[in-house]
C-alpha cells in the first residue's frame, strides 16, 4: 500500500525524468537517506554526430557537458498558495533550513513544481533556489515560481536551464563587488540610474556612457576596454524588446566596476578567422565574459556577465606573432534573465 502524496509526488519525477529524456539530457534520482534537501541531479548533454552523416541514428549519441544541476521536486496542487499572471507561490516547511542547504551547493539549485488539472494535462515551472528573487520578503514558507521559466517537453524550454547550469557552476567562487561598502572607481561614475526621477532613463543611460566613454575603461587582465558605439549599438539594437534594453541601461554602472575590477574570465564563443578583408588584415575574432556577484545598498544581490568583444589582428603576410589585440565592451546582462 502507499499513500497518495507518495503516488503523486512519484507522478512529478517520472514527468521530469521524461521531460529530460526528451531532451537528451539525464536523472538521477537521490535516495530518501542521502537527498540533503535534494531530490535529484540533472546531467546535462549535448548531441554529438558526424557531419558527413547527420541522418545515421547509429552514430548518434548524447555527450556530457560537465554541466550539473540539484534539483528539488513538488507535485500537486495542495503546494499551491496563490497564483496570477506571471507567477505561482507555493508553501514549503522548514524554508529557512532548506534555503541554508541550498546555498551550499557549489552548482546551482532548482526547485521543479508538478502540477496537473482537471483533464490531467501536466504543467511544470521552475525556480533558482540561490537567487533572493525567488523568495518572499515577508514570509518564511512561500516560495515563488515564473510562469515563464516552464520545464516542459519543447526544445526551448530547455535553454534557461542550460544557461544556468553553464553561468552558475562554481557560484561561490566568482569575484564579490560590494557597492554598498566600497567603489572602486571612486565616484567618477555614479553606481545607479536611480537619481533624478524627472529624467527618463534612456536620458540617463546615455549620459552616462558617454560620460564612461570619456574617462575610459582598464580591465586588470586586458588591458584597456573601448567604451563606444559597438557596445551601444548592441544593447538598443532595433527589434530588441524595450524592457531588456532598460535593464542593460541600469546595469551600465555595474560593467564599469565589472570590468574595472573582474581579472577572472571565461572564452563565450569559439573564435573566428577572417581573411581577405579590404584593409589587408587578419582578423580573430570572439567573445569573452567576466562575471560577478554584484552587493548593492537597494536592490537583491545579483550575479551579473558582462561580455567584451576581442579583436586580435596582424597584416597579411605578416608573422603572426605580430597581432595586436583590441577589446570592447558589448553588452551587459543577468544570466537568466536574458540578453
Amino acid at each position: 500500500m502507499t499513500s497518495e502524496s507518495n503516488r503523486i509526488g512519484k507522478m512529478g519525477v517520472n514527468y521530469i525524468e521524461g521531460v529530460l529524456t526528451r531532451w537528451g539530457w539525464g536523472y538521477q534520482s537521490i535516495s530518501q537517506e542521502n537527498d540533503d534537501g535534494f531530490d535529484g541531479l540533472i546531467y546535462i548533454r549535448s548531441k554529438r554526430f558526424e557531419a558527413k552523416d547527420k541522418e545515421n541514428r547509429s552514430k548518434q549519441s548524447w555527450e556530457f557537458t560537465g554541466g550539473l544541476i540539484h534539483v528539488q521536486v513538488k507535485s500537486g496542487d495542495t503546494y499551491i498558495s496563490s497564483r496570477n499572471k506571471d507567477e505561482i507561490r507555493i508553501k514549503i516547511k522548514n524554508l529557512n533550513e532548506k534555503k541554508k542547504i541550498w546555498s551550499r551547493s557549489s552548482i546551482p539549485c532548482i526547485l521543479v513544481f508538478v502540477f496537473w488539472d482537471h483533464n490531467e494535462v501536466e504543467y511544470s515551472y521552475w525556480a533558482d533556489l540561490k537567487s533572493e528573487l525567488t523568495y518572499c520578503d515577508n514570509s518564511s514558507t512561500l516560495i515563488k515560481i515564473p510562469l515563464k521559466n516552464r520545464f516542459m517537453r519543447s526544445q526551448e524550454c530547455k535553454g534557461p536551464l542550460r544557461r544556468l547550469a553553464r553561468v552558475s557552476a562554481n557560484y561561490a567562487d566568482k569575484p564579490l563587488i560590494d557597492l554598498s561598502k566600497f567603489d572602486s572607481l571612486s565616484g567618477k561614475l555614479p553606481t545607479s540610474l536611480n537619481s533624478n526621477l524627472n529624467c527618463s532613463l534612456k536620458k540617463k543611460g546615455i549620459e552616462f556612457y558617454q560620460k564612461w566613454r570619456l574617462i575610459g575603461a582598464t580591465n586588470p587582465y586586458f588591458g584597456p576596454v573601448l567604451i563606444n558605439r559597438t557596445g551601444w549599438s548592441h544593447i538598443t539594437r532595433r527589434n530588441r524588446p524595450i524592457a531588456r534594453i532598460e535593464a542593460s541601461f541600469n546595469l551600465l554602472p555595474l560593467a564599469a566596476r565589472i570590468i574595472n575590477d573582474v581579472s577572472t574570465w571565461r572564452m563565450l564563443t569559439p573564435v573566428r578567422r577572417y581573411d581577405n578583408r579590404k584593409d589587408g588584415y587578419v582578423c580573430f575574432i570572439d567573445f569573452v565574459g567576466l562575471t560577478a556577484k554584484v552587493n548593492l545598498k537597494n536592490r537583491n544581490s545579483s550575479e551579473v556577465m558582462v561580455v567584451l568583444k576581442r579583436e586580435r589582428r596582424y597584416k597579411q603576410g605578416e608573422d603572426c606573432s605580430s597581432a595586436k589585440t583590441r577589446l570592447w565592451f558589448y553588452t551587459v546582462y543577468e544570466p537568466g534573465r536574458g540578453k
